[in-house]
């Protein structure tokens, strides 16, 4: 029977990765995966992505009055531009 060779990788993680899997000791951050590590970075990201959409949603929802009413402002300002600028077009 042919033996299989199996290889173990190494990984090193910068210390502000490691920082981040606080609840892990010390001693269980030096047998972590390369599968563990990229498992909790991407969780991680992906919690900050959510974080930051509902921050955003927010930020629009308090503007959305705002700036619904600066569009209905700047729209009678437009209007009456328009009916300024036909005035002069047509000589009257």
């Amino acid at each position: 029977m042919l033996k299989q060779r199996t290889a173990g990788t190494l990984v090193s993680v910068p210390d502000r990765f490691s920082q981040h899997v606080s609840p892990i000791s010390m001693k269980d951050r030096e047998s972590l995966s390369l599968n563990d590590v990229v498992t909790y970075l991407s969780k991680e990201i992906a919690d900050r992505q959510q974080a930051l959409r509902e921050e955003l949603a927010k930020g629009y929802q308090e503007m959305a009055a705002f700036n619904l009413n600066m569009a209905e402002e700047m729209l009678m300002i437009e209007t009456e531009a328009e009916h300024a600028l036909l005035r002069q077009v047509s000589g009257v």
